[in-house]
């Protein structure tokens, strides 16, 4: 604060701009955001660097503020010691405001604030996530070395999983819940890197090459067969309400994932169903698709990708059933699996 007082009695009109935004801060405060407008423009109109300045002030108080507590001073000895900063202070070298660093304000925040908006930071996508743990060491002390946001992301995606009611009560399962606390407790980071999941901010993408041969023409003398390259892409989009939008065509991903959408499905696609049972530690996904005359059914596992958990879909079976119930094996010799591609945003429908 004493730096503040320094720099401002070169300048008695940052007194003024300094009073003008604390009165707009106390407006804003009281719901008046009208009447703090005004006091803000008339105190950039004063200085244009105001707030800058205002921030700086904020800091060393609170600098203040930290050293006191450090040296549990009473009130008198807080008073000599406000008195004295000025004067005994060896950082205030000259007249002009330090650089203000971009996490001042946050470490002027207590942790469950802090925690607060890494909450709402998480519901919003598991990515952001990442990135504020990447813009200082508080946030990423607070997301990554804290059990809160673990629970947080479990609170918000187990419970957009779909799993087969069948295969819950063959195995007893009335209640996963109940379940999670018997197998996991609150070993939240343990959880989430071994329970899979599906995920809805994207689109599972499996690309499929493979060679054929072709036949001669007729005729022809040549002794060499034609060899053809066959290329097609599969895609998959899920929906927590257990919709999965279901895509086979030769179109390639920059023409289809922007506009892969249920609300304008594309030609030759498919709405179907999907679930999750609890073979391969809760990440056997089937999805199915029925016709008037057969039943299809898709089965892969959730794997990790690397040191992506949970990114992949290997396949493990395609079936077709009939209407009188005879049930046929699908060749999945040249499928290949599908990895997750995170998509920001879709085109407009």
């Amino acid at each position: 604060m004493a730096n503040v007082e320094l720099y401002t009695a070169a300048d008695s009109s940052v007194n003024e701009a300094l009073s003008a935004w604390e009165k707009g801060v106390l407006k804003e405060k009281d719901g008046s955001m009208s009447d703090a407008i005004i006091y803000y423009r008339k105190a950039i109109k004063l200085r244009d660097d105001v707030e800058k300045i205002y921030r700086k002030k904020l800091h060393d108080e609170w600098e203040l503020l930290k050293r006191v507590e450090a040296m549990n001073l009473n009130d008198a000895e807080l008073d000599e010691t406000y008195l004295g900063v000025a004067d005994t202070d060896e950082d205030t070298t000259a007249n002009e405001p330090r650089e203000i660093l971009p996490c001042w304000i946050l470490e002027m925040l207590p942790n469950d604030i802090l925690l607060r908006i890494i909450k709402f930071v998480i519901l919003a996508s598991g990515e952001s996530w990442v990135n504020l743990s990447l813009s200082c060491s508080t946030f990423n002390k607070l997301c990554f070395h804290n059990s809160f946001p673990y629970e947080i992301f479990k609170g918000y995606i187990y419970p957009k999983q779909r799993y087969d009611e069948r295969a819950m009560a063959l195995n007893g399962i009335s209640n996963l819940e109940t379940l999670e606390r018997e197998l996991w407790d609150t070993d939240y980071i343990s959880m989430l890197r071994d329970r899979p999941y599906i995920k809805f901010e994207g689109v599972y993408i499996s690309v499929v090459n493979y060679l054929r041969y072709g036949t001669l023409a007729e005729g022809s003398s040549s002794l060499v067969r034609p060899v053809h390259m066959i290329t097609y892409y599969r895609y998959f989009r899920f929906y927590p309400n257990g919709d999965v939008l279901r895509l086979l065509t030769t179109d390639e991903p920059v023409h289809v994932v922007k506009k892969f959408s249920r609300d304008s499905k594309p030609r030759d696609s498919d709405i179907c169903h999907w679930s999750l049972g609890f073979d391969d530690n809760f990440g056997r996904l089937t999805v199915t698709r029925t016709t008037q005359k057969y039943v299809f059914n898709e089965t892969l596992a959730v794997s990790k990708h690397g040191n992506k958990p949970h990114q992949r879909l290997k396949w493990i079976c395609s079936t077709v059933e009939d209407s009188e119930g005879a049930i046929s094996d699908c060749s999945i010799s040249n499928e290949k699996p599908f990895t997750f591609s995170r998509v920001r945003s879709y085109a407009p429908t």
